[in-house]
């Protein structure tokens, strides 16, 4: 079974993972409160669960990076590293940079509150670091893509040391080290830089599983559905009851593989789990899911006399214009990098 036929459900699960960070914006911070007066009971397990959105998201990105990587080596029998920036460059930038440019003409309209030095923080994908200004609301989300972004910039030294010798070995000896690093730095109270080395850990938990030895990825690929729905509820039940300081360390000792068991590894071999993975709406929204996750920060601000109702209307408007844009300019785009990127091998070649 190829790795190209073991992510097909890929897709959903991107749109499972936006739902999961919308879920927490819609709740915690659109004005629901207004309406639902205990919500606060509950904001811990909310924004876990939202987060959780952005750690699938980085254990999809992971995977999928390596798979494509591993495959152009095995193919070609090299890798052209400035070929897969530049594809990584034209799937991420432009549309966040068309989302930004639409927020700098709303500031200026006066419509919504954003500094151009905010503005500059996110565009320079710092939006993850603790400086003083931070990134507005508005532009807050993309602290995410600031993880993969500096992700990138480590990839390819990570990328010559593994291909060059064991790469399934090194990646792990990449990974025990950053665990152990993640923890220590918990263990001392430097809480900032172990949850930085944490976010990184997914990203290379969904490399090593994109580099899994074939009958690896066959056991995976097959869970039965107890065991699938067994490791699905410990990590929600982790999510739900653990207190903080277990949390943080479940995030980094037992998190990022249960990520992996539950989404790499689902069972679309059954019939009723197919018809949900294999889902051709369901798909599509997943391919969107990158415009959904950008815009939606509009939607779900918060703005003063907007019902709930009204945010749930926005939300439905950032679909419809995330479908809009995925097709007149993120695919263009998407397929000017690949065309870039084949010129860029085709001259190393």
């Amino acid at each position: 079974m190829s790795a190209t036929k073991r992510i097909e459900h890929i897709d959903v699960w991107r749109f499972f993972a936006v739902i999961l960070v919308i879920q927490e914006h819609f709740l915690l911070f659109s004005g629901l409160d207004r309406y639902i007066t205990d919500i606060e009971t509950y904001s811990l397990q909310i924004e876990r669960f939202g987060e959780m959105g952005v750690l699938i998201f980085f254990s999809i990105s992971g995977f999928v990076i390596c798979n494509g990587l591993n495959s152009e080596k095995k193919t070609t029998g090299k890798i052209c590293l400035s070929a897969f920036c530049a594809r990584r460059f034209f799937r991420i930038v432009p549309p966040m940079w068309l989302h930004l440019s639409t927020l700098l003409i709303l500031n200026s309209a006066e419509l919504i509150k954003i500094s151009g030095e905010q503005l500059l923080t996110s565009a320079a994908f710092l939006c993850n670091l603790p400086l003083s200004k931070g990134c507005s609301w508005y532009a807050g989300h993309t602290w995410s893509l600031a993880y993969e972004e500096q992700f990138y910039l480590l990839f390819p030294l990570l990328f010559i040391w593994a291909w060059r010798g064991e790469k399934n070995e090194r990646i792990f000896a990449s990974i025990v080290l950053l665990t152990t690093v993640a923890l220590c730095l918990h263990t001392s109270g430097n809480i900032f830089w172990s949850e930085y080395c944490t976010y990184f850990l997914f990203l290379l938990m969904g490399c090593f599983s994109a580099l899994l030895p074939f009958h690896w990825m066959k056991r995976l690929r097959n869970l039965s559905l107890l065991e699938w729905f067994a490791a699905t509820m410990l990590l929600m039940g982790l999510l739900t009851f653990l207190p903080n300081k277990q949390d943080a360390v479940f995030k980094i000792l037992l998190y990022p593989l249960l990520v992996q068991v539950i989404v790499f590894g689902t069972p679309t071999h059954f019939a009723k789990m197919k018809t949900v993975f294999h889902q051709p709406q369901l798909s599509y929204l997943g391919r969107i899911s990158y415009s959904i996750y950008l815009w939606q920060e509009l939607a779900t601000a918060y703005y003063k006399g907007v019902q709930w109702w009204q945010t749930l209307v926005y939300l439905g408007l950032v679909v419809g214009f995330s479908a809009l844009s995925f097709r007149y300019f993120e695919q263009p785009c998407l397929r000017f990098g690949t065309s870039l990127s084949n010129k860029l091998k085709a001259r190393a070649i």
